[in-house]
C-alpha cells in the first residue's frame, strides 16, 4: 500500500463530525472533484475508499445518489444523478456556471456561535476533502512532497492562500497545463495531516526523519572516521619514508635511544596510531610526546639532504 493512500484511508475512516464540518468535507470533495457544475458532478479515483466516502458523503449532506462504476484499467467514476444535480448545487450555494471557480467561505461558518472555532474544525474538514479528491503525498522514505493538482487556476489559488494562512509553506506551479499546489516542507507536511485528521500517517514521517537524522549523524561519523584513518594513514607513509632515508643513510646510530626505538617501532608498525606508539613504551608516552620525538626524526631526515656536519648529532 501507497503512503498517499495510508493517509487517504485515514481520512476516510473519520466517521463522527458536527453537520458544519460534514458540509465542509462534502464541499471540499465536490469542488475539488472531476467535474462541478450544473451539468454534470463526478469525480475519478484510483481508490475504492475514496469513491465510497465521496458516495457516502454526497447522500447525508443532500440526499442525492451517486453511481459508482468501475473501468477496466481499475479507475473509480463516481457521478451524481442529473435529476439531483441541481439540488447538489444549491446546497453549497452555487449555480456551477460561474465564469472562475473559486472556493466559496460561506460553506464553511455554519451552526455556530462561535465562528474562529468553525473556522478551524471546519477549514480542516474542506483540507481533508479536498486532499481526498485530488491530493497525494510521497512516500517520506524516499522525500517529502504533498500536493493537490487542482484544474482551475483561480480554485489553486484560493486553496494556496488557505494553506498559507496556517503558516503552511504552499506553493504554486503548472504542470502539464495543470495547476499544482505543493508542498515539499517536511514540518509543513506533518502540520497538514495533523490538520486534516491523519495524525497516524504525520506520526510515521516524524518516526522516519528521526530514524533519517541518526543515519545521517551515523554516516557522518564513519566518513569522519575514514578521514581520520585516511590522514593518519598518509602521516605514517610519509613518517616510514623520512625513517627509512636514515637507516639507508647509516645514521641511524647516531640518535639518541629514545630516537632510535620511536623510529624503528614506526616502520614495524605503519598502521599504529600515535597514541598507540606510546602505550609501547614504558612508562607509556603520551601522542604529544611522540609527536614531538616523530618531528625530530623528520627534521633530522631532512637535514641529511643537507650535507651536515660529520660530528652533527640531534638530541
Amino acid at each position: 500500500m501507497s503512503f498517499s493512500l495510508s493517509v487517504k484511508e485515514e481520512l476516510a475512516k473519520i466517521e463522527y463530525m458536527p453537520p458544519c464540518c460534514r458540509h465542509a468535507m462534502t464541499y471540499g470533495m465536490l469542488l475539488f472533484g472531476r467535474e462541478f457544475r450544473s451539468d454534470k458532478i463526478s469525480i475519478m479515483t484510483e481508490h475504492e475508499v475514496v469513491a465510497k466516502k465521496y458516495a457516502e458523503l454526497l447522500r447525508a449532506e443532500t440526499g442525492a445518489r451517486a453511481e459508482i462504476s468501475v473501468s477496466k484499467a481499475g479507475k473509480y467514476t463516481v457521478s451524481v444523478n442529473e435529476r439531483d444535480i441541481e439540488t447538489v448545487l444549491s446546497c453549497f450555494s452555487t449555480s456551477g456556471n460561474e465564469s472562475f471557480t473559486r472556493i466559496n467561505r460561506g460553506n464553511l461558518l455554519n451552526e455556530s456561535d462561535n465562528e474562529s472555532e468553525v473556522l478551524n474544525c471546519c477549514n480542516a474538514a474542506f483540507f481533508r476533502g479536498a486532499f481526498l479528491s485530488c491530493g497525494t503525498v510521497s512516500d517520506p522514505n524516499k522525500g517529502y512532497h504533498l500536493e493537490f493538482v487542482v484544474p482551475f487556476r483561480t480554485l489553486s489559488l484560493d486553496l494556496m492562500k488557505m494553506l498559507t494562512e496556517y503558516n503552511l509553506k504552499a506553493k504554486h506551479m503548472v504542470r502539464r497545463y495543470v495547476n499544482i499546489i505543493y508542498i515539499k516542507d517536511s514540518e509543513s507536511i506533518e502540520d497538514l495531516l495533523n490538520i486534516m485528521g491523519a495524525q497516524g500517517c504525520a506520526f510515521n514521517i516524524m518516526n522516519i526523519k528521526i530514524y533519517k537524522d541518526f543515519r545521517n549523524v551515523s554516516n557522518r561519523r564513519a566518513n569522519f572516521d575514514s578521514a581520520n584513518v585516511a590522514r593518519t594513514a598518509i602521516a605514517a607513509c610519509a613518517q616510514v619514508e623520512q625513517i627509512q632515508k636514515i637507516i639507508e643513510s647509516g645514521k641511524l646510530g647516531e640518535l639518541p635511544e629514545d630516537l632510535r626505538k620511536i623510529a624503528l617501532l614506526r616502520v614495524e608498525n605503519p598502521d599504529s596510531s600515535l597514541r598507540e606508539f606510546g602505550e609501547m613504551f614504558s612508562p607509556p608516552l603520551s601522542r604529544s610526546a611522540v609527536n614531538h620525538r616523530i618531528k625530530k626524526l623528520i627534521a633530522f631526515a631532512e637535514q641529511l639532504g643537507k650535507a651536515p656536519p660529520e660530528d652533527k648529532k640531534i638530541g
